[in-house]
C-alpha cells in the first residue's frame, strides 16, 4: 500500500520551461518487505509505501519518480548493506543514526511527524522506512533554516533555495552553495539572451543540424535492425536448446530429489537412533558413577564401624561446610549419630542458629580447621560439647574421613573441659567480686 502526498505547485517547480522535481530525503527499511518513506527538504511527506519482494531497481525507481534524493537514511546503525548500495548508486549521501532506534522512539518519533496529517503506517516497515527519514531531517533541520535565512536575504527563488540545500548536504559551506547557485543562474541568462539576439537565424541553422542528425541515424538504424534481426535468430535457437536441457535437468532433479529424500528418511532414522544411544550411554556413565559414589561410601563405613569396634582409633566424620546443607549432605552421606566425632572444614558463615543444629545431632567432640564465630562456641560450651582445633591432634585422612587414636583425643577432650572449668570459676569469681564491689559501694553511701 503506498501513501502520495501530490502538491504541484509545492513539490514540482519549473525553470525554464523544465520541470524541476524536489530534493528528497529517503528513508529505506529493506528485507522481504521493503519500507519506503520520501520526505522533501521542508519537512513534508512525498510518500510512504511498502513493497514485497522488490527488486534494488524497483526501489530506485519508485524513488526517482518522486524526486531526487539526496539523503538516503537507515533505522540501524551500522546501515544495512542494501541500504549503502543504492545510497551509492544515486549518488545519494548516506546518513544512519548514532545508535539502533528504539520501538518506542520510532512509535513516537513517528507519531509526532504525522499529528497533523491523516495517514498513519500500515505496517513496521513503512514505520521503520518513516522513522529514519524523520530522523535524519531532524539531523539536518537546523542547517536547512539556515540556509532559508540566507538566501532569503539575497533574494534567492524557492527552487533555487532548494538547490543551495541539496549542495550543502552533499559537503558544501553555505556560501559557497549560494555563489555557486547564483553562477549558474547568471549562465542561463546569458544563454537565452545569446539565443534571442540570433533569432530565427540561430533557429534554422540548429534544425538544419538535426535534420542531417536524424538522417544519419536512420542510415545507422537500418543496419542495426538486419543484425538485431540476425540475433534474434541465434537467441531463439539457444533459448530452444536452453529450454531442451532445462527439461532434462528437471527431470533429472526429480530423481535426485526422489534418492534424496529415501537418504534423508534413513538419515533421519539413524539420527534417531544415535539419539538415543548418546542418552542411555549419559545414563550408563551416571548410574556407574553413582554406584561407585555409593561404593566407596560402604568401604567408609564399614571402615569406621571396624574402628569402633576396635575402641584403640576413633573415626572422625567430615562436614565440609557449617551450613545447614552442609550438615544435611554429611548426615545423609555418613548417618551422623550421637557420640560420634565431627571435623568441620570450614566454619565461615556457622552461627548460634547453625550451632544447634548440629548439637541437635549429639556430637562427643567437634573438631575445627579454622576459627569458629563467637556465638557458636558458646552455643557449644554451653552444651559442654569440645570444640578442639585441628592441630591438636594427629588426623589420619582416609578416603572421605579421618581417625585419631582414641587416647590422644581423649586427652584433648578432658584439656578442653579442664579450660572450660577454670573459666567458669573465674567468671563466677569475677561475678562475686562485682556483686562484693557493689555491696560496699552501697553501704558506703547509706552512712553518708
Amino acid at each position: 500500500m503506498d501513501t502520495v502526498l501530490e502538491d504541484h505547485n509545492l513539490h514540482k517547480r519549473r525553470k525554464s520551461g523544465v520541470e524541476i522535481k524536489p530534493l528528497m530525503i529517503a528513508g529505506i527499511d529493506p528485507g522481504h518487505t521493503v519500507g519506503l518513506a520520501l520526505v522533501d527538504l521542508e519537512g513534508r511527506l512525498l510518500h510512504l509505501g511498502s513493497m514485497k519482494e522488490a527488486a534494488r531497481s524497483d526501489i530506485i525507481e519508485r524513488i526517482i519518480e518522486h524526486g531526487k534524493p539526496v539523503i538516503v537514511a537507515s533505522d540501524v546503525h551500522p546501515a544495512p548493506s542494501a541500504v549503502k548500495r543504492i545510497a551509492s548508486m544515486l549518488n545519494a549521501r548516506l546518513y544512519t543514526p548514532e545508535r539502533v532506534m528504539t520501538i518506542s522512539f520510532k512509535n513516537e518519533l513517528v507519531s509526532d511527524f504525522l499529528r497533523e496529517t491523516d495517514f498513519t503506517p500500515e505496517n513496521s516497515h513503512e514505520r521503520d522506512a518513516l522513522a529514519a527519514a524523520v530522523k535524519a531531517y531532524r539531523h539536518y533541520e537546523m542547517k536547512l533554516k539556515q540556509i532559508e535565512r540566507k538566501t532569503s536575504e539575497t533574494g534567492m527563488s524557492p527552487s533555487d533555495t532548494l538547490r543551495v540545500k541539496g549542495l550543502v548536504i552533499m559537503g558544501k559551506p553555505i556560501a559557497e552553495a549560494i555563489r555557486s547557485v547564483k553562477g549558474e543562474e547568471e549562465s542561463e541568462a546569458m544563454e537565452i539572451s545569446e539565443k534571442e539576439s540570433h533569432g530565427d537565424e540561430y533557429d534554422v541553422e540548429k534544425l538544419r543540424r538535426t535534420i542531417r542528425a536524424q538522417r544519419s541515424r536512420l542510415r545507422n538504424q537500418g543496419s542495426t535492425i538486419e543484425r538485431l534481426k540476425r540475433e534474434k535468430k541465434s537467441l531463439l535457437e539457444k533459448i530452444r536448446k536452453l529450454e531442451d536441457e532445462k527439461s532434462r535437468l528437471e527431470k533429472k532433479l526429480e530423481r535426485i530429489q526422489y534418492e534424496y529424500s529415501k537418504d534423508l528418511l534413513l538419515n533421519r532414522e539413524l539420527s534417531h537412533k544415535l539419539k538415543v544411544i548418546e542418552k542411555l550411554q549419559r545414563k550408563y556413565a551416571d548410574e556407574k558413577s553413582r554406584r561407585e559414589a555409593l561404593e566407596r561410601d560402604l568401604d567408609s563405613l564399614l571402615q569406621i564401624r571396624d574402628m569402633e569396634s576396635s575402641g584403640d582409633t576413633t573415626p572422625i566424620k567430615i562436614i565440609e561446610t557449617f551450613t545447614r546443607d552442609g550438615i544435611r549432605r554429611a548426615c545423609s552421606r555418613w548417618k551422623i549419630k550421637t557420640g560420634d566425632v565431627l571435623l568441620l572444614r570450614s566454619s565461615e558463615g556457622g552461627g548460634s542458629q547453625t550451632a544447634r543444629i548440629l548439637l541437635d545431632l549429639g556430637p562427643r567432640a567437634i573438631i575445627t580447621e579454622d576459627k569458629m564465630s563467637h556465638q557458636a562456641l558458646e552455643v557449644f560450651e554451653g552444651a559442654e560439647v569440645p570444640v578442639i582445633p585441628v592441630r591438636s591432634l594427629h588426623i589420619r585422612v582416609h578416603d572421605d574421613f579421618g581417625s585419631v587414636k582414641t587416647q590422644d583425643l581423649n586427652r584433648e577432650i578432658k584439656k578442653w573441659k579442664h579450660r572450660l572449668n577454670e573459666k567458669r570459676k573465674k567468671e563466677e569469681e569475677e561475678e562475686l567480686l562485682k556483686v562484693i564491689t557493689e555491696y560496699r559501694a552501697q553501704r558506703r553511701r547509706n552512712h553518708k
